[in-house]
């Protein structure tokens, strides 16, 4: 899972790790969500609490959140009362409680979740990976590099230039992007780097799990692309009379004489 930051053809393309507050008064029920945040690239923990008047006063002096994991049975405050007075303060609102009955009352202040006590981290990811789009957060590019902070570099920021790069790979939640010397792997999901990388027309999908480079296509044998880092990709079915078309375009013929 990934932090990506896009700076490519189109002008600076930027995906921010999503900004979290975690409210709930108990000392355990906090310091688990916060440990589940901090296992998460995605995720940044920017302050917890287990005082909600505390956190209400916190809130509302800073800028906006991204998502706010709150309990609902606090004291001085409930956790519904408290959403109604800071809702407008973040984009996603998770309820985290022990009592189902309060699920009701949560949609009715407009919260996105809602996870029930006890829940393990398989449960939280599944819960938030809905907000985790990476095309939520992207603005205009600008540059011709990226970085990305990589599952199988140990998270480490890697520069990739963008005319380097050979091909995007789908790993489900993940995509692996080729260069000619690094293989990383990223958590997009490849109908997320189809939007950002299809604005360029270099890049071609020829199968429902990659994007090629088409600067990057060294030999072509049936329906097999031998790319220039080695790596070969089979033509998709469904994507034969795309490639047909871009390669009329792009092959030698000879002149016939009359």
């Amino acid at each position: 899972m990934v932090y990506i930051t896009l700076e490519a053809v189109y002008k600076n393309i930027k995906i921010m790790n999503l900004r979290c507050i975690v409210i709930d008064d108990e000392f355990e029920a906090v310091e688990e969500i916060c440990e589940y945040i901090l296992n998460t690239p995605e995720l940044d923990l920017v302050m917890s609490f287990t005082n909600p008047i505390e956190a209400l006063s916190f809130i509302k002096k800073n800028e906006n959140f991204d998502l706010i994991f709150m309990d609902v049975d606090m004291p001085n405050i409930n956790g519904i009362d408290l959403s109604r007075l800071i809702r407008s303060k973040t984009k996603k609102l998770i309820f985290t409680t022990s009592h189902a009955k309060y699920a009701l009352n949560a949609f009715e202040v407009s919260a996105d979740a809602f996870l029930l006590k006890p829940f393990n981290y398989s449960k939280f990811f599944a819960t938030i990976e809905k907000f985790l789009s990476p095309t939520d957060s992207l603005v205009a590019p600008d540059g011709e590099y990226l970085f990305i902070k990589s599952k199988n570099e140990d998270l480490k920021l890697v520069k990739v230039r963008f005319k380097d790069i050979v091909a995007i790979e789908s790993l489900a939640n993940y995509v692996r992007i080729y260069t000619k010397e690094l293989n990383l792997v990223t958590h997009l999901k490849l109908k997320d780097a189809k939007a950002i990388f299809g604005k360029d027309d270099n890049f071609m999908q020829l199968h429902r799990s990659f994007l090629i480079s088409k600067n990057h296509i060294n030999s072509i044998e049936g329906n097999i692309l031998t790319m220039s880092n080695g790596a070969k990709f089979a033509i998709g079915e469904n994507f034969r009379k795309i490639f047909h078309d871009f390669l009329s375009n792009k092959t030698l013929k000879p002149t016939i004489n009359k």
